[in-house]
């Protein structure tokens, strides 16, 4: 039987269903909302950036605040701050524990660039460390390793779903009084000890963009028990300079003690009353749409798991996975063949998703680790530089992370078809790719 990259027939080539968490409850509120603003009833979003004891401008429109209430009930957290985007929830998150230039922050190597850079918006040190080899987010050890004594936070990424080690790292961030800033972006629905993640920290952040297990085209939530940071996380979010003047000392005196920095500087993270809306009413779907997930994973790895090249994801017992992705680890020495090579035979086997048929669902080796992106490379400064690491001791290089390295290079590949409402048949034509490709190995030789 001849491989498709070799010119042979694919398995199928029916396209696979699109990544669907919109209907038409979500549509009908939309298209009201749109309704009302036409008529100039409602304004798309209500936030101002001034404060007024009368007004709700300062804390966003009836969507914002709603969506916000709703997000504390479910995971009974005490402040829900909405943003534009997790990228924003990680640079106010850096923001709100008071950052200062040449502050250090341990971070991972692997996950969205944001994960690192937030603490970049403030004049602060990345500092990386690396990875578990098998759940892929921060290794305690390593965190231990790179404090300093200018360490002021980690920042922890739930990475594809899977939850860290929060028991050690937060014995070790009560040890060194540290602040832990959870990136849960692609780990929403996820628990550690029954535990949601984004709860785990001292503030958490959650993403909305195109592709997580709750969308609205793009949007992010910071979550916090504590009230000062809350509040913090509220002004950043919107011209905290021009709120501050308004506000004056007199309501943090009064409300939690302490008058606030002066120059504390903010900027325009806010979201929309669409965004609210469409998100208010998906975060009831959250539970179906982890335990589609869930059952797709189960499914797929239960037909692929004998093939001696594959070994699936590693869950600890303390944790739940909501599969952003499902990851699994390729045995390269058993087959001699390359995983990029295995993997894109698979994919060849397979077409995209209605719409996209050449974007392929199966991919490897996740992201080159940051340190190694042209941002973190010294040799490219000329000399003259705006980073804060300029004139620290801190140098960016290949091998200052080997397991993350190697992961990346050698071992692990990621799966989204199993984020797609599959059914039974199209379950079966992703774990018949596989025993395909493995069962004519030798055609790849």
């Amino acid at each position: 039987m001849k491989l498709a990259i070799n010119g042979g027939k694919m398995v199928t080539t029916n396209p696979f269903p699109h990544q669907l968490s919109i209907n038409w409850q979500e549509i009908d509120v939309v298209k009201q909302l749109m309704e009302k603003a036409a008529l100039g009833e409602v304004n798309l979003s209500s936030f101002r950036g001034n404060w007024s004891q009368e007004s709700p401008g300062f804390y966003g429109g009836e969507w914002v605040q709603k969506l916000e209430r709703k997000w504390e009930k479910y995971f009974n957290i005490k402040k829900a701050i909405s943003v534009n985007s997790c990228t924003s929830a990680l640079q106010i998150a850096c923001g709100a524990i008071g950052l200062a230039p040449g502050d250090e922050v341990i971070v991972t190597p692997w996950s969205m660039s944001c994960s690192a850079t937030a603490p970049l918006l403030w004049n602060a040190i990345p500092i990386f460390a690396d990875i578990n080899p098998v759940t892929y987010c921060l290794d305690p050890d390593s965190i231990k390793e790179k404090i300093t004594k200018k360490t002021k936070a980690i920042i922890v990424v739930d990475l594809f779903g899977q939850p860290a080690d929060y028991d050690k790292i937060k014995e070790i961030a009560n040890d060194y009084g540290l602040y832990i800033i959870e990136d849960a972006a692609q780990a929403i629905g996820s628990k550690y000890k029954d535990k949601y993640t984004g709860t785990l920290g001292d503030i958490g952040c959650f993403s909305f963009t195109q592709g997580k297990h709750l969308t609205a085209g793009e949007g992010g939530m910071i979550v916090t028990d504590n009230e000062v940071l809350a509040l913090r996380c509220q002004m950043i979010r919107n011209h905290a300079e021009a709120v501050n003047n308004d506000m004056g000392s007199d309501r943090y005196n009064l409300d939690f003690g302490f008058s606030p920095h002066n120059n504390m500087l903010g900027f325009n993270m806010r979201m929309t009353e669409i965004q609210a809306a469409i998100l208010y009413y998906q975060l009831d779907k959250l539970k179906d749409f982890i335990y589609r997930r869930i059952i797709n994973v189960e499914k797929i790895w239960e037909g692929i798991k004998r093939i001696p090249l594959l070994l699936g994801t590693f869950i600890p017992p303390d944790n739940t996975h909501s599969y952003y992705v499902h990851t699994m680890r390729y045995i390269q020495e058993e087959s001699r063949i390359h995983r990029d090579l295995f993997i894109k035979a698979v994919a060849a086997e397979l077409p995209g998703e209605k719409g996209r048929p050449d974007k392929p669902m199966l991919g490897c080796g996740y992201i080159k680790p940051l340190y190694l992106f042209p941002l973190f490379d010294h040799t490219l400064l000329y000399g003259q530089t705006f980073y804060p690491w300029k004139d620290s001791k801190r140098i960016y290089r290949k091998g200052i992370c080997p397991v993350t390295e190697n992961l990346w290079k050698n071992t692990l590949f990621t799966n989204m078809y199993h984020s797609l409402p599959l059914d039974d048949l199209q379950i079966q034509y992703i774990i018949d790719a596989f025993w395909k490709v493995y069962n004519n190995i030798e055609e790849l030789k």
